[in-house]
């Protein structure tokens, strides 16, 4: 943070960008191209003669035609940078290098670290980690031994990621299942489905079903965690795992596991940051954000729907879900659909973002082939006066091709620049949308 730092020195290195340090050894690089184009104060600047004469005066850079730069401005433009770096240098770590989102390395660490045969935790140690996973697990007897097992398989039907077996004195065992998702969806079915397979193989056995989302993943459970404490399921994310997994008795003394809790604290920093990464890059596809660690994609868009979505859910349009549309990610307004047309042939319209667009669309899919042309030909009638009424929206957009979909089609979409546009401006344009379509959608016939 500058604290009426001075500019001391500053050096030439070419084309418009010079080298400034200030008097807290805070120095870096500076392209001063941007300035040339803001005003007759800068134009001076575009000749590179007269550019290589500033000087310093006042504590900042200055030319001799009175042109400065306020020196706030320039300490923050090489924090910046020095940020920047930091975000995009190459980890050296075994997570990245393998694969952060392998979820194999995640389930692999806590086997490691919980099976009695081979971790490097005390036996209190692991109970205690035990219990912050689920916790009411440790009541009762203590626990005497923990067995991991990956990849726990149910014949070909399913596989569960991890399985301890948890031994007490009292000679009584129960489990612990987790399912780990790194960047794919949660799903409440796939977590049931677990449960009732191993029910089914080990009857009257106590068990307990976990869902340790440590990736993009997580922002897919948001909108189910109700569901999935109602039906007895713990869900752990990335900042609680982190509270679970971090500060261990090993901690500085095992690298194997130094660099699995430093991917952890990587991957959250490049989430809570992703609106600032985006911000100096030309689009989300930029390969800078795998050199940051970033996986492009869904994950990269997962990452700013959650931003988007804190901002939206403090205003009067709530309850949004994030998830893969099946070629694409979504977050969709999952409150108050509108359902137009005759009862044999009624669609349903609804809001959604789309990559970065935010889109007005119907579902068309009826249970037969004939009740999806009836919808389909319902759907003919109203598009026009849907695009009339998105078109007198203050904020601009575009009407789409009339192309017919298997299930859903779209009439309108308002396109938006995650790089350029903050979550709270994407977020504030969004809610204008809805206050002046949405409520004229049951008007259409």
């Amino acid at each position: 943070m500058w604290n009426m730092n001075d500019v001391v020195k500053i050096a030439y290195r070419d084309d418009y960008v010079f080298h400034v340090e200030f008097d807290d050894g805070v120095a870096g690089d500076i392209d001063f191209q941007e300035y040339v184009n803001k005003g007759p104060v800068f134009s001076p600047l575009e000749s590179k003669d007269f550019f290589k004469r500033a000087v310093i005066e006042g504590g900042t850079i200055s030319w001799p035609n009175g042109a400065d730069i306020a020196p706030e401005t320039l300490y923050e433009k090489i924090m910046g940078d020095i940020e920047q770096k930091r975000m995009y240098r190459i980890a050296d770590n075994f997570v990245d290098i393998v694969g952060y989102q392998h979820e194999k390395i995640h389930t692999g660490m806590v086997a490691w670290l919980l099976d009695s045969e081979r971790s490097p935790l005390t036996l209190s140690e692991q109970t205690a980690v035990i219990s912050k996973l689920a916790p009411g697990i440790s009541q009762g007897a203590k626990l005497t031994k923990v067995k991991a097992t990956r990849e726990y398989s149910f014949g070909r039907r399913l596989r569960i990621d991890l399985v301890l077996e948890i031994s007490r004195e009292d000679r009584t065992k129960t489990y612990l299942l987790i399912e780990c998702k790194t960047d794919s969806d949660v799903s409440v079915d796939q977590l049931e489905k677990s449960a009732q397979e191993f029910s089914e193989e080990n009857p009257n056995i106590p068990y307990s079903v976990i869902i340790l989302a440590v990736g993009a993943g997580q922002f897919t459970l948001t909108h189910q965690l109700q569901e999935i404490r109602c039906r007895g399921f713990h869900a752990i994310d990335l900042p609680r795992a982190r509270g679970i997994f971090s500060d261990l008795s090993i901690a500085g003394t095992t690298s194997t596991y130094d660099a699995w809790i430093t991917s952890l604290r990587a991957e959250y920093t490049r989430t809570s940051q992703i609106d600032k990464a985006l911000a100096k890059l030309d689009g989300p596809w930029d390969a800078q954000l795998l050199k940051a660690g970033y996986r492009t994609g869904s994950p990269i868009f997962y990452m700013f729907y959650d931003k988007l979505r804190a901002h939206l859910e403090k205003g009067r349009f709530q309850g949004w879900a994030i998830y893969n549309g099946g070629n694409n990610p979504v977050m969709k307004w999952q409150e108050r659909w509108v359902t137009v047309g005759s009862e044999d042939d009624a669609i349903e319209l609804y809001w959604e973002f789309n990559w970065s667009a935010f889109c007005l669309k119907a579902d068309i899919k009826g249970q037969t082939e004939e009740q999806t042309v009836a919808r389909w030909k319902c759907w003919q009638d109203i598009r026009p006066t849907l695009i009339d009424l998105c078109v007198l929206c203050p904020i601009s957009g575009r009407k789409t091709n009339n192309k017919r979909g298997t299930s859903s089609v779209t009439a309108y979409k308002w396109e938006f620049d995650f790089c350029n546009e903050t979550p709270s401006v994407i977020a504030e344009k969004t809610s204008d949308v809805l206050s002046h379509v949405h409520k004229c959608l049951e008007t259409v016939a």
